[in-house]
């Protein structure tokens, strides 16, 4: 065995120094999927949203205008300095003045954490008689060309240099079988195919590169995309180096030039859209399925050079063919095995396979594919009749059909990589989005199990706490007192409205006993039904009230804290419980005046977001919500004195009825 040159060595250290650059570097997803926004999409805002808030399922990064408001005439609207809040998951921007009444645009451009851009539109309206204009709000499928076409340069160049490196071993095997004493080994052509690929794959890198960071040559060592295709760029670079190398001195490429490619495998492994699925299994079958295909289309290219350079020598091209054959067949069922539970890592269901331009892709790739295969079996097939003639070439329109459908499953794939897949139906937000407009509160115990909603514009809010585990409102992160750890909570919801059957709710989590999900909500009253399971408590159901639309009277509540401080007597019947199933307990009998009694409640110095929810000639009913995780729903006469109430608090539901004396009025 022959050692490695200096050069060798030094290109090792090359490589060595790259690894250690990537090592830091975070894992990487595929792509950031926006879970939610505020306003909502594609929903009316009652009133003008004074922030606008995009929430994605990963940290992501933001030039100097990643979002854009425009008007239904596409005129651009105002929008102060966007930031990045609960650990880059949640873009926000203020609206500096007020918006008018109409339809408008958002449009967003992050950047995800494998270094993909990623945009999209989100369409709202400002004002409840003003339908939001109806344009999708997903991110964009699609990048750009020029990043489409410079992650086919990449892929196919993968193909040229380790193609090249097992093309060029199947060729020197030949040449030994045929000559022993190595006059010759001189038929075959120095390693270009690994130089030029090599060379190719390091101009893809950087164009990737400077697409991704433009110029600012720091980030590819400050973040972790940049580190992967700076590592790319260099694996590449030292390739090409040793490859050129072993070729001027007349030689193959030994196993050393091949270990820095294997490196960009590994690189575009941690790129791709498996690795966010699952981090060991997914970036492994990437790996595989990758180093499969480059080797495929590689080694079959190299051989039909070598094949073009031994015109006349029909017996060794035959050998070459057969050898190649033999390894071909191994590598379409790892292609076709790996690709296949890409798949079902990346799909969420089978009909995305039709229904998303992933999937798409993704038939057509396979197609391709299938192609190759019909081309290698039937090659196959023309070598094995072909073996007892002495005069008969194995090549032929079959093996070209195999490698223009291998050079298109390359190219196919670099659009494969550049379309975002389905996005996650259910993924957890870190917080649920702010409410637009004025807000719906009700709350109700389901069991044991405390219920508060937030209903507003176009969305929904459940949070639940279970007795001992965890409050409403609190962070419970003391480690002294285990019991409050979060319950494991489950939630199935139904929404139904007056002559309409329940429709089921798709609610997705956003914190410990948090879920959220949109709403169209319908005028009248809306009923929510809800099935809770918390362990080790029971299943519990609950059904909820949501009068829509609410109104808001700013000299409502204070006119009501003013008439009850003037009360001289009363009395409130008021019953508690924390354990909800249809009976609200025993009533107990308190004498108050009106100021002891309101100094007991949240409201008594005003607050709770006040709005209307019903009112009829003699009561209004009025809802008010606090954040430690109280809901209180009050009912008050004509005279603006309350006559009933119940509250939710944590882990207690209680109902209060008021009676005033007729001589003590």
């Amino acid at each position: 065995m022959t050692r490695p040159s200096r050069l060798a060595v030094v290109s090792l250290v090359m490589l060595v120094a790259a690894l250690w650059l990537v090592l830091p570097s975070p894992p990487a997803s595929a792509h950031a999927y926006l879970l939610a926004s505020t306003p909502p999409d594609g929903y009316a805002a009652p009133t003008p949203p004074a922030v606008l808030s995009l929430d994605f399922d990963e940290a992501v990064t933001i030039a100097a205008s990643p979002m854009t408001l425009t008007d239904s005439a596409g005129k651009p609207a105002e929008l102060s300095p966007a930031t990045l809040s609960l650990g880059g998951r949640r873009l926000s921007a203020p609206v500096p003045t007020r918006l008018a009444e109409g339809g408008y645009r958002i449009r967003w451009q992050v950047t995800a954490d494998d270094g993909d851009l990623v945009s999209g539109t989100i369409t709202f309206a400002v004002g409840t008689g003003t339908a939001a204009v109806s344009v999708s709000g997903d991110e964009s499928s699609l990048e750009s060309p020029v990043v489409i076409v410079a992650r086919w340069m990449l892929f196919a160049a993968l193909a040229l240099a380790v193609g090249g490196v097992v093309g060029e071993h199947l060729v020197r095997r030949v040449l030994r079988e045929v000559d022993t004493s190595g006059a010759t080994r001189a038929q075959t052509a120095p390693p270009t195919l690994v130089s030029v690929g090599a060379g190719l794959g390091a101009v893809a890198a950087a164009v990737l590169s400077i697409d991704q960071f433009g110029l600012e040559l720091s980030r590819l060592i400050t973040t972790g995309p940049g580190r992967l295709l700076g590592v790319e760029v260099i694996a590449f670079a030292a390739a090409a180096i040793l490859a050129r190398f072993t070729g001027a001195a007349g030689r193959s490429p030994r196993w050393w030039v091949g270990v820095p490619l294997l490196v960009v495998v590994a690189g575009e492994g941690l790129r791709a859209h498996p690795h966010s699925d699952s981090p060991v299994w997914g970036t492994a079958l990437t790996v595989t399925h990758l180093l499969s295909v480059a080797i495929w289309v590689g080694a079959l290219l190299h051989v039909l050079r070598a094949a073009h350079r031994w015109r006349g020598r029909i017996g060794w091209t035959r050998l070459l063919v057969y050898d190649y054959a033999r390894i071909s067949m191994f590598l379409v069922v790892l292609v076709i095995t790996t690709g296949t539970l890409e798949a079902v890592l990346v799909l969420p269901s089978m009909s995305s396979l039709i229904d998303t331009t992933y999937g798409l892709v993704l038939l057509g790739k396979l197609l391709l594919v299938l192609a190759s295969l019909l081309g290698a079996l039937l090659a196959r097939r023309r070598l094995r009749h072909s073996m007892p003639t002495a005069t008969a070439i194995p090549l032929g329109r079959a093996v070209r059909v195999e490698a223009a459908a291998l050079v298109g499953v390359l190219a196919v794939t670099a659009v494969l990589v550049s379309v975002a897949p389905p996005g996650p139906a259910t993924a957890d937000l870190v917080a649920p989005p702010a409410p637009a407009g004025p807000v719906v509160p009700a709350g109700t115990l389901a069991g044991v199990i405390t219920v508060i909603a937030t209903a507003s514009a176009g969305q929904l809010v459940l949070r639940m706490s279970a007795p001992g585990r965890d409050d409403l409102g609190s962070d419970n992160t003391n480690p002294e007192q285990p019991s409050t750890r979060p319950a494991d909570y489950r939630l199935a919801a139904l929404w139904s409205v007056p002559g309409a059957a329940p429709q089921n709710l798709t609610m997705r989590g956003c914190g410990a006993g948090c879920f959220t999900g949109p709403m169209n909500w319908r005028p009248g009253t809306n009923q929510l039904h809800l099935s809770i399971t918390a362990p080790p408590w029971p299943t519990s159901t609950a059904t909820l009230d949501i009068p829509w639309p609410p109104r808001t009277d700013p000299t409502l509540l204070p006119t009501v804290l003013t008439a009850m401080r003037a009360v001289p007597h009363l009395t409130v019947y008021q019953a508690v419980t924390s354990d909800y199933t249809g009976y609200p307990g025993n009533e107990i009998e308190l004498p108050f005046n009106g100021a002891d009694f309101l100094a007991t409640e949240p409201y008594n110095s005003g607050g709770g977001n006040p709005v209307i929810l019903n009112s009829t000639p003699g009561e209004t009913e009025i809802g008010l919500a606090f954040p430690s995780g109280i809901a209180i729903h009050l009912v008050v006469g004509a005279d603006h004195r309350i006559l009933r109430e119940v509250a939710t608090t944590p882990n207690h539901l209680i109902t209060s009825t008021f009676e005033y004396p007729p001589n003590r009025r």
